[in-house]
Order: structure tokens, then C-alpha cells, then sequence
């Protein structure tokens, strides 16, 4: 009899274990988007620089970074739950570091974007913030043998496949990439 009773003891307890196990990790990532939230529209950021593509690349970068986290769908619909809008507000481009001669040695691509995050069920701010980044890169220097990673993402070289072509560009899509994970890590810990 005492034997039974701790198996059920047991069973129960490894039941709650893991129902507490799965129920917190449910929560930790999805836990934080309101109930009636969805899906979420993200329209072509509006911007209000002279720099060419970045709407198109950021938006994008968006879009494919909430899909990746798939905890919220990313609709096209005008019906969506939820939209993103976003302006991509300034970039600068500006000496970063020089070398022994005083002379510019890297560049930094800085980034400023805001963006709001509407609940469209009762037109609700979820967040409205500023956002921004920026990426370095040399005039100097070929980023497919510069033996530094660009892009940060632990790969050099050779063994990095988007490691490539002009630096400058590269410093752009690096800008781009950390204000995309800034925004979707903001939609995961809107409360």
C-alpha cells in the first residue's frame, strides 16, 4: 500500500513538473503580447532620409525577425490584430577611429528610427519608441579579408558567406539587423 502511494506521489509530482515546466516557457515567450493579438501588419516604414533602400531592407529585416520568433503571425491584412509603423527618422555617417597619421581609419553608419506598436481592437499604443544602431566599416579594407567579423554573427572571412562586397553597405545591414532584434525583443516584453 505504501508502495502504491508513492508512485502516485510520484506520477504526480512529474505531472506538475512538467506542467510547470512547459506552462513557464509558453509564458516567458508569448506570455507578454495581449490575448486578442494575433497576427500583426507591418507596412513599409515611411523614410524621412536621404539614404536609399533602407524602408525596403528594414522593414524586411522586421518582418523576417518576427517569423523567425514565431510567436506572433505577420498578416499583410488592413484586418490585422496589431501594425507596426515605423520612420526611419536620420542617419549620419561620420569619422569613428583614426590610425597613427590622424587620418580616418573607420566609419560608423548610425541609424535612428521610430516606431509604434497600435493594438487596432481599440487603437491602443503597445509601444512607442526610439530606436537606434549603428554599424562600422574602413575604406580601406576588403570585409571578405579583413580578418574582422563585420556582421557579428562569429563568423571571419572565408567562413562567413554574407561577409562581402562594400563595407559601407555591410555596416548599413548590420545597423539594420540590431534595430529589427531591438524591436521584436520590444514586442516580446510589451506588458
Amino acid at each position: 500500500m505504501i508502495m502504491e502511494l508513492k508512485k502516485r506521489l510520484i506520477k504526480i509530482v512529474n505531472f506538475s513538473i512538467i506542467f510547470l515546466l512547459f506552462g513557464c516557457a509558453y509564458y516567458s515567450m508569448a506570455g507578454s503580447i495581449p490575448a486578442n493579438i494575433k497576427n500583426v501588419s507591418i507596412p513599409l516604414f515611411v523614410n524621412e532620409t536621404s539614404e536609399f533602400e533602407l524602408s525596403e531592407k528594414l522593414t524586411n529585416k522586421i518582418v523576417e525577425q518576427i517569423s523567425e520568433q514565431n510567436i506572433i503571425k505577420v498578416s499583410n491584412s488592413l484586418n490585422a490584430d496589431s501594425i507596426i509603423n515605423g520612420n526611419i527618422v536620420s542617419v549620419s555617417d561620420g569619422p569613428y577611429a583614426f590610425n597613427n597619421n590622424e587620418q580616418v581609419s573607420e566609419y560608423r553608419f548610425s541609424i535612428r528610427i521610430k516606431a509604434v506598436w497600435i493594438d487596432n481592437s481599440d487603437d491602443e499604443e503597445l509601444f512607442a519608441k526610439d530606436f537606434s544602431s549603428f554599424g562600422t566599416y574602413s575604406i580601406d579594407n576588403d570585409p571578405s579579408s579583413d580578418g574582422l567579423d563585420n556582421d557579428n554573427d562569429g563568423l571571419i572571412d572565408d567562413a562567413d558567406s554574407d561577409e562581402f562586397g562594400d563595407s559601407r553597405e555591410l555596416a548599413i545591414n548590420v545597423a539594420i539587423d540590431k534595430i529589427a532584434i531591438d524591436i521584436v525583443n520590444a514586442v516580446l516584453s510589451t506588458w
